[in-house]
Parts: C-alpha cells; sequence; structure tokens
C-alpha cells in the first residue's frame, strides 16, 4: 500500500472518522482506523453501534489495507511539518511508514481482517436535506434528550417523524421537550428514534450550509451520507411518549419577552445559586407587563424586574435555571411567546415569528417568593 496526499485532507479525514473511535474497548481493533486503498483512500472508524466512512483523494500507487492506532496516528499526522504526506506499508505488511518533509514515523499496523465492516444501507429511497436545515433542526432538540444514565433508552435518542408533509425532530428528558418542524414537499411517512450522540456528532461534521445531505433508514438503523461520507447507526426500537398530549389546549398567562434579555436575567440568577434543587428560581409574570425573577440562596439574594407584555392572570413559578438556558440559547429568535396554565402546569415556549420550535419545560417547586 503506497500513497501521497494532503495533509489537511487527512487530518479532516482523521477528525471525523474518530467520532466514530470509541476511547475505551475491550478489543484493541475498535480504538483503530481502518486505512483502505483502492480507487480512492477510504478510512473507516466503528464501534459496532455507530461506524462512518470517508473519503479522501489522493495520488494511489499501490493498493492495501491496514488498520492504526487511531489516537497514535492522529497525534502524528496533525503535528506533521509538510503539506503533503506519504503513507507506505514496510516490514511486509507489519508497519505504516508516515513521512512528511524530513519527518518519518513507522508505527504498528493491526490486521483488517478482525475489523469489522460497516454495512451500509440500501440507498435507492432516500431523503433529501439541506445541511444547514439539518443542523439547526438537531441544535434545537438534541440538548432536550436525556443523559446517558437514563434507564429509559429511547429518551436518549431524538425521534424523528414524517407525517403530512411535515419533518419534526423531538426530544424529551422527563423535565421538558423540544419539538422542531419544517415542511416538506414528500408525501412519504416514517417515524424512528435516532440516538443524540450519533445527531450531535453528524452536526459537527457538516459545514451546515446549503449543500444536501441524504439518508435512508430501515427498522434496525439510519444512514447520512453524501459523496464523500457516509455515517450509520443503529436505531433505539420502541414506542415513543405521545408528545402532543403534553401541551395544554389552553392557557390562563402568556408573555411575550425579549429572548436576550430574559436569557442574560437567568444568567445572572445562577450567579448567587450553587445548588438549584434546594434554591429554584422563582418567575412571576404581572399583568402590569413585568417579570420578576427572585430567589434567596446560598450565595446571596437576587432580584430583578424585565419589561415583557403579560396577558391574562398573574402568575409565579419556579424554574430550574439549566433547562430554561439551554432551550433559550437554541432558538435565534429575538421575541419569544412564554405561555402557562398554572404554578405547577408546563411552560411552553415559542417564537413571535417562528412557530416551527416549541420547548416545553415543567416548573419547579418554590422555596423563596417573589417579594
Amino acid at each position: 500500500m503506497k500513497l501521497t496526499c494532503n495533509r489537511d485532507n487527512l487530518v479532516s479525514g482523521i477528525n471525523i472518522v474518530q467520532k466514530a473511535v470509541p476511547t475505551k474497548s475491550t478489543a484493541d481493533i475498535l480504538q483503530g482506523i481502518l486505512i483502505e486503498v483502492g480507487e480512492e483512500l477510504r478510512f473507516t472508524g466503528n464501534d459496532n453501534e455507530f461506524g462512518i466512512v470517508y473519503e479522501i483523494p489522493a495520488i494511489i500507487e499501490e493498493i492495501g489495507s491496514v488498520v492504526v492506532n487511531s489516537k497514535t496516528f492522529g497525534d502524528i499526522v496533525r503535528k506533521l511539518p509538510d503539506i503533503y504526506v506519504t503513507l507506505e506499508t514496510i516490514n511486509d505488511g507489519s508497519m505504516l511508514s508516515i513521512t512528511s518533509g524530513h519527518a518519518n514515523y513507522k508505527i504498528k499496523v493491526y490486521p483488517t481482517e478482525s475489523y469489522p465492516p460497516v454495512a451500509f444501507l440500501d440507498t435507492s429511497v432516500s431523503f433529501d436535506i439541506k445541511e444547514s436545515v439539518l443542523v439547526e433542526l438537531i441544535k434545537q432538540t438534541s440538548f432536550a434528550a436525556a443523559m446517558q444514565e437514563e434507564k429509559r433508552v429511547i429518551l436518549k435518542g431524538v425521534f424523528i417523524e414524517q407525517k403530512d408533509g411535515v419533518l419534526s425532530f423531538v426530544a424529551i428528558d422527563g423535565f421538558r421537550l423540544a419539538k422542531k418542524s419544517i415542511n416538506v414537499e414528500d408525501s412519504r411517512e416514517f417515524s424512528i428514534i435516532v440516538p443524540t450522540k450519533i445527531l450531535n456528532e453528524l452536526s459537527k461534521s457538516l459545514n451546515g450550509d446549503d449543500e444536501i445531505i441524504h439518508f435512508c433508514c430501515n427498522e434496525n438503523q439510519i444512514m447520512f451520507f453524501c459523496d464523500t461520507f457516509r455515517m450509520v447507526s443503529k436505531l433505539y426500537k420502541g414506542d415513543y411518549i405521545d408528545y402532543r398530549k403534553m401541551f395544554p389546549r389552553e392557557y390562563k398567562t402568556t408573555c411575550v419577552i425579549n429572548n436576550k434579555a430574559f436569557l442574560s436575567a437567568f444568567e445572572r440568577s445562577s450567579l448567587v445559586i450553587q445548588d438549584e434543587k434546594k434554591y429554584p428560581l422563582a418567575v412571576k409574570f404581572n399583568n402590569n407587563d413585568e417579570v420578576v425573577m427572585y430567589v434567596n440562596a446560598e450565595n446571596g439574594i437576587l432580584r430583578e424586574v424585565i419589561s415583557a407584555e403579560v396577558t391574562g392572570e398573574d402568575l409565579e413559578i419556579g424554574m430550574c435555571i439549566r433547562n430554561i438556558l439551554e432551550c433559550l440559547k437554541a432558538t435565534n429568535e429575538e421575541n419569544i411567546i412564554i405561555s402557562l396554565t398554572h404554578a405547577l402546569g408546563p411552560c411552553v415556549i415559542t417564537g413571535v415569528e417562528d412557530k416551527s420550535f416549541q420547548y416545553l419545560v415543567m416548573p419547579v417547586k418554590i422555596t423563596s417568593k417573589v417579594n
């Protein structure tokens, strides 16, 4: 095996496939990157749950394949002195020579026979979406999925549903819900649960521009792909929560408020709180067009008043700062609408202009009421 290629292209390929390489594994082979040289240079990372294949342009002199330790190979390539890099197997294929300028490394390789292949899906039936749109769908929902320690596996993923010409991404962790929808010119219907980790890694790998990325799925897997890139992941199985029933049919209080002002106030309130469970933030919506935030916590007392348009009954609720902050940071809307039912009912947030996203946050019990 012998080839020469651009160092920066190598680094890009390594950075992407390393997302699928486990940092710890009982099998050393899974901590490696599969390098295949045929018509193109191809890198593969695979942890048996999630696989990425990435193709890189190169000048091919001799075909072949090896597996190298991901960390060692990546660390070396990132530090190489010259823009051009030559990779060549030596010592009857037991070592890989890496040459760039006056620098040369020789690293151990593993046999490719024991490396698990990434099984591609049938792409004859696929869906198309702009990278920028997909990144936004992920950004505005994935943060609300449950953490890895959650016992209910389906809540660790994002529910993706296409129905009646609408594509929706939904994430729930038991305390909040995030939903983002777009209209699509496609009458086909499907619903799947994709691991959140996969979507977040996909989002980091995309440029977020108007290029088209494709995806296809079956009962067990999903694959995102373009000309040089394929990402395959297992799906979570199970019936997802009927999230539509979680939204109230009517509200007693609504508030239109500047998103940046509301976000900044929450960030300031966190400066006096160490234990949110013990000292939740009290937020009172007054129909004299103001929102009052109050907490008496370990590090001090905060009282802040924000101007807003409040309609309906006066209402005071307790809020978890982290849950609200991540919702507010996920939207680009200048002004948002907050809708409430009662002190222990869900708080629903959407945009004044953009109604394509909805955030539902459950309140917490108040220990200090607004003065």
